[in-house]
């Protein structure tokens, strides 16, 4: 049976030193006169009024993560320039608002950068408003502004890349066990951004040289285009998210700081390429060699903590089969797999 796909990838995408300074081409040839820039508070935001103010004839306001919920228009064109929360902000902004939507990273820790989706606990807390989707128009990654972010975020962008390892064999389980489409195009984009960064995790880990950000920026890219092909994150986001996810939960609950997604998304990656039976050993190798966490204990997060994700991941996304089934693990199991893996 034939059937239309439609795919949502970015227009424009520019990387390298400088790339930032194209905003103003981007928006002309989008016909903007009238901008929202939804960007950090600090750091993030002076890079927005000095990459805004070098522009002629363009009018901006200025939104925090926080003020843009009940925004639904006023502008042109949307800019998220930031982090991961800026961004994912500026894609609820853009997604009610009706308007394209350019993107300018200022640290590369997970694949939002082209992603048409927002982070899942946002979108847990926006639930009554539909799944939020907006691929960006536009994506300049100034990978001089990139590299000034904290190494442990751009580490934390090798750690979101490694699960692309588990993600695909997950997607694929689920089209064998429960018949879920599958993409093999999406599938074998995901899996050479894992590729690229396994082969240079411990060449690029320093970020001290502009390509190791720009093989970084590429890959996590690579990751964004191969969700719009899927029409959804499976690609790129299997059961090793789900245990991210369930950490994070916890996390905002109980107000614990200082989790950083990438870095539980390797963790995840290493049980559960266990738990399908892959070189478990390798990944955990490659991890190391980047600089991020490889136990709990590294990471900040306590052992039951870790238990309770892991029994409860399967929950998150009941819709996503993955390696942990429909029953998720049991207790037992849970804590066999962090000890067998050496995480605790």
């Amino acid at each position: 049976m034939k059937f239309l796909e439609v795919f949502e990838v970015p227009r424009y995408v520019v990387f390298g030193p400088g790339a930032a300074l194209r905003l103003g081409e981007v928006l002309n040839k989008l016909g903007a006169k009238r901008v929202a820039v939804v960007t950090g508070p600090t750091a993030s935001r002076r890079i927005a009024e000095s990459i805004i103010g070098s522009i002629r004839n363009i009018e901006a306001d200025f939104y925090s993560e926080e003020e843009i919920f009940d925004k639904t228009g006023g502008c042109d064109v949307v800019v998220g320039i930031g982090g991961g929360k800026p961004i994912d902000a500026a894609k609820v902004f853009a997604y009610f608002a009706g308007r394209p939507l350019v993107i300018i990273p200022t640290s590369a820790s997970h694949d939002g950068i082209a992603s048409p989706y927002v982070s899942y606990v946002l979108n847990r807390r926006l639930s009554e408003r539909g799944k939020i989707a907006v691929s960006p128009t536009a994506i300049l990654a100034d990978t001089t502004i990139i590299m000034g972010a904290p190494p442990r975020l751009l580490r934390a962008g090798i750690g979101d890349l490694l699960g692309k390892a588990v993600s695909v064999r997950d997607w694929k389980l689920a089209h064998r066990v429960k018949g879920e489409d599958y993409s093999e195009y999406a599938a074998i984009l995901a899996r050479a951004s894992y590729s690229i960064v396994a082969r240079n995790a411990t060449k690029i880990s320093n970020f001290k040289r502009e390509e190791d950000v720009r093989v970084l920026v590429k890959a996590l890219i690579g990751c964004g285009v191969a969700m719009g092909i899927a029409g959804s994150s499976r690609p790129c986001s299997g059961s090793e998210h789900l245990f991210a996810h369930a950490i994070e939960l916890y996390a905002e609950e109980h107000g614990l700081k200082n989790v950083v997604h990438g870095e539980l998304v390797a963790l995840g990656t290493i049980i559960m390429s266990y738990l399908h039976g892959m070189d478990w050993r390798r990944i955990k190798a490659l991890a190391k060699s980047a600089g991020l966490p490889t136990t709990l204990k590294e990471a900040g997060i306590d052992r039951d903590v870790a238990v309770h994700a892991l029994t409860n991941a399967h929950k998150i996304r009941p819709d996503r089969y993955t390696i942990l089934g429909e029953s998720g693990l049991s207790k037992e199991a849970a804590e066999m797999a962090l000890e067998n893996t050496g995480l605790i």
